[in-house]
């Protein structure tokens, strides 16, 4: 039977992808992982593409960690709103390293198919990134928070 409760497993993934710890992200995805992030024009395929883009977001953010806002879950299946924070430190989506503290969020869609993550979609904000990083302007101070994250801590209440 199919396990439904996947809380646990996103837990342990994201746990792994903190610790920067390759084998341990890989160990969670199906051999044949198929993965979809919005940012780039190809799908990511296998345990080797999974690792790949996490490789250069690693890079590029070498304290990269990521936070869970929320998670909703269905068999099979499991959606999660994440933050994420870091210093760019190195070349991103050929952006050089500009040395600011980036915050970004976004949203992951992933099927899971016999305790394996077979298929993953990635939506993330890539203007607030862009934001992080200088490359475009601030957004009007509402007088509602200290940045994205914020809102959406407070929006989540």
């Amino acid at each position: 039977m199919e396990r439904t409760n996947h809380v646990p497993l996103i837990h342990d993934l994201l746990e792994a992808i903190n610790a920067h710890d390759v084998a341990r992200v890989a160990h969670f995805h199906a051999v044949d992982y198929e993965g979809l992030d919005v940012s780039r024009a190809t799908l990511r395929q296998g345990r080797e593409g999974v690792c790949e883009e996490l490789g250069e977001w690693w890079r590029a953010f070498p304290d990269l960690r990521f936070s869970i806002q929320d998670v909703v879950v269905q068999p099979g299946r499991l959606a999660f709103l994440w933050t994420a924070e870091g210093i760019h430190e190195g070349v991103f989506l050929r952006v050089p390293p500009t040395g600011r503290r980036i915050e970004v969020c976004g949203v992951t869609l992933l099927t899971v198919q016999h305790g394996k993550i077979a298929r993953g979609l990635y939506l993330w904000d890539m203007a607030g990134l862009l934001r992080s990083m200088k490359l475009l302007p601030d957004l009007p101070d509402t007088g509602q928070g200290a940045g994205q994250a914020a809102l959406l801590s407070h929006f989540l209440m």
